[in-house]
């Protein structure tokens, strides 16, 4: 039978044979497999089929970006392997015959990128157990999936905030000694830090606020004083919301969201065409209309919550400015 020899690096963890190296696409093609569903013979069917389009986009990412880079992948080797040590060292060669004998444990769809990409020839790192028993090796799949956490967006938006406008701004409204919101955003995602809402939060709510082509287009530091007139303006009318750090919903996702929704066609109707500054009077006149409603976790807005809440509480606002403007 033809064999395989790949470059590897020999480690013991916990009394478990581990290697350590890289595959080229030609040779994940020959050895490697999913032990996906359905079951097959001398299989399990843990994992789900791929997903060729995500593959596609893993290789596409890792071609395109100058910090995509290729993590190592988590096999097992169901079949024996022979390691060839290079001077009684930890450096060697793993033979292995040429069938499908490594499971892919995590990494299913970088491979599968990798191998048929049209965009690059990057070797595939990877992390290789000896043996692995088949519950572990499902056991251990299991674990990496459950356990895994995605990045806090906010953390995300913040890091990359010089490509990004809205996370520019946030930063400056929670920065800016005068800013309505001036120390009161969580910029990083870190829990316990106290603050009344988040970076990912208060730039999704700048998002509707900015809803408007006319305001789109407006430059930086416009868009910047619209949202500080406007939420200055906010905590004018409903200053005893605004200033408490407990219970209180206005400054919560939903409330910035809804407010923000509101905003989006109250800027327009606001907004000086010659100067592109906003009529804070006039808006504070509109706004005042729903003074009386009550922001606290017992008012009129108890139990409401998330995107679909902030749609409620738009309408309701909604119907008492513009029922009012109306009258009038």
């Amino acid at each position: 039978m033809k064999e395989v020899l790949i470059e590897v690096v020999k480690n013991v963890q916990k009394n478990q044979t581990i290697f350590i190296g890289y595959l080229s696409k030609e040779q994940a093609r020959q050895l490697t497999f999913s032990d996906h569903f359905p079951p097959q013979e001398g299989r399990i069917g843990y994992q789900r089929p791929a997903d060729m389009k995500r593959a596609r986009a893993f290789a596409k990412y890792v071609s395109e970006k100058p910090t995509g880079f290729v993590t190592p992948i988590l096999l097992n080797a169901r079949d024996d392997c022979s390691f060839i040590p290079h001077n009684d060292s930890g450096y060697g060669r793993l033979q292995l015959p040429v069938k499908s004998c490594l499971s892919i444990i995590d990494g299913q769809h970088r491979v599968l990128g990798l191998m048929d990409s049209q965009y690059t020839n990057l070797p595939i790192p990877f992390m290789l157990f000896q043996n692995l028993d088949l519950d572990a090796e499902q056991e251990l799949f299991i674990t990496i999936n459950r356990e895994q956490k995605k990045v806090n967006m906010s953390h995300v938006w913040f890091n990359d905030r010089k490509n990004d406008e809205l996370s520019q701004l946030v930063v400056k409204l929670e920065s800016e000694i005068g800013s309505p919101w001036y120390q009161k955003v969580n910029l990083n995602g870190v829990r316990g830090a106290k603050r009344a809402v988040s970076l990912d939060s208060l730039r999704g709510s700048l998002i509707e606020l900015f809803q408007s082509g006319e305001i789109k287009a407006l430059s930086f530091n416009q868009k910047y004083e619209i949202a500080t007139g406007y939420w200055k303006i906010v905590s004018e009318v409903w200053p005893d919301a605004w200033q408490v750090t407990k219970n209180s919903l206005i400054k919560k996702t939903m409330g910035t969201l809804a407010l923000s929704k509101l905003g989006g066609f109250l800027v327009v109707e606001c907004l000086n065409r010659k100067t592109k500054e906003l009529d804070l009077v006039k808006l504070k006149n509109l706004l005042s209309r729903a003074s009386h409603i009550n922001w606290m976790s017992n008012g009129e807005f108890n139990g409401i919550s998330g995107r679909k809440g902030a749609d409620v509480v738009k309408n309701k606002l909604d119907e008492i400015i513009f029922s009012k403007v109306e009258a009038t």
